[in-house]
């Protein structure tokens, strides 16, 4: 990609969401940005994941994921999702399972839990189509949303 076109690419503002999956091993969460709804019926969420991430895996293999919203508050948080052993993510934060059993941090604005409906590869991620199955507002409802306006980072692809 040349350099002129991703200066412009990282203007674009997105929210900043934590994908969760459960695995026999245990829960796992990112940070992903390229998350939006693209059907009201049925009630459908599209989320681009890097095919390198263990998440792209266990979403496969498990067959649903959940999206939370995170406060504006939570940029600290992104950090932790970028650990290098994902068993450990969770640690030191307070959570509770959904009605799928997926974690959600306390302090969310929301969550929704998907059923896996398709996949469409788009290049070096996949685009997963996931199904509302259930979902909840967070005890920061009403706060700001995370967006990458909020945060620091850039994500070039490569990171």
């Amino acid at each position: 990609m040349e350099k002129a076109w991703q200066d412009v690419l990282d203007k674009f503002h997105y929210g900043i969401y934590l994908v969760t999956v459960s695995s026999a091993e245990g829960p796992n969460g990112m940070i992903a940005s390229w998350v939006t709804q693209c059907s009201h019926e049925p009630p459908l969420v599209a989320a681009a994941i890097r095919k390198s991430r263990l998440a792209h895996k266990q979403i496969l293999e498990s067959g649903g994921f959940g999206i939370t919203v995170l406060p504006r508050e939570s940029a600290g948080l992104i950090g932790r999702f970028k650990i290098p052993d994902w068993k450990k993510k969770f640690d030191g934060i307070r959570y509770s399972l959904s009605a799928g059993g997926l974690p959600v941090p306390d302090d969310c604005v929301g969550h929704l839990d998907f059923s896996l409906e398709g996949t469409v590869d788009v290049g070096d991620h996949t685009l997963f189509i996931g199904r509302i199955q259930s979902g909840a507002p967070g005890r920061a409802a009403g706060a700001g949303t995370l967006s990458t306006a909020d945060y620091r980072g850039v994500y070039r692809g490569s990171q």
